[in-house]
């Protein structure tokens, strides 16, 4: 491994102090509210998100119909028709985008809850997406998103020391346009997607798992 990686894969991996996370297990708390909790303190929050997707062969308009009812109930916000298979709902705090689609017999819903309080946590946020499942909804797959600002760095932290108090494996990087991109897996097997990503107005530190769905 030349320099020049081996010194962008430490200035990366030095965000990522997840000592609580080698002892998570699937039965404790969400690991990715563990590895949250942890970048918070490296870092300046900006925005967070949890992605929802699930198939039913429920009617698509009665499924829209019920996730509009639901959404109201339990968010204020105005709400936005972008076309018929999209909508919105906006408040100060969050951006709900909802898509359909139809495939083969069944119909697809895309929930994407991207927020901007830091009192929310990816966790929280889920809790709020749960609340639009029903017993026909097949396949849901959760993903989860955390953007930070300005993160510090501690030149101190190997990336041997690092990988191996923390059991992260397999342990990948690959340079990009703006800064560095990566993908790993904690100590439960859960895989992560990160990126050090340098703007004119800063620096940022992303998290995702299994992936990042926000672009960067």
């Amino acid at each position: 491994m030349n320099i020049k990686v081996s010194i962008a894969i430490f200035v990366l991996l030095s965000f990522f102090n997840l000592g609580a996370v080698s002892n998570v297990t699937h039965g404790d708390r969400n690991s990715f509210d563990i590895l949250e909790n942890n970048i918070k303190t490296v870092s300046e929050f900006e925005e967070n998100g949890v992605k929802l997707q699930y198939k039913t062969r429920e009617n698509i308009e009665k499924e829209i119909f019920r996730i509009k009812k639901q959404l109201n109930s339990n968010i204020n916000g105005d709400y936005t028709e972008i076309n018929e298979n999209q909508f919105q709902f906006l408040n100060d705090n969050f951006h709900i985008d909802i898509k359909t689609w139809d495939e083969d017999k069944y119909n697809y819903v895309e929930i994407k809850l991207i927020n901007k309080d830091v009192r929310y946590s990816t966790l929280d946020l889920k809790n709020m997406l749960q609340k639009i499942e029903d017993e026909k909804s097949e396949d849901k797959q959760y993903f989860f998103y955390y953007k930070g600002k300005r993160a510090k760095e501690d030149s101190n932290y190997s990336i041997n020391k690092l990988l191996n108090k923390n059991k992260v494996q397999k342990a990948s990087l690959l340079e990009i346009s703006n800064g560095y991109s990566g993908t790993g897996n904690l100590s439960n097997g859960d895989k992560i997607n990160f990126a050090l990503i340098k703007y004119n107005t800063g620096s940022n530190v992303i998290i995702g798992m299994p992936t990042i769905f926000e672009l960067y």
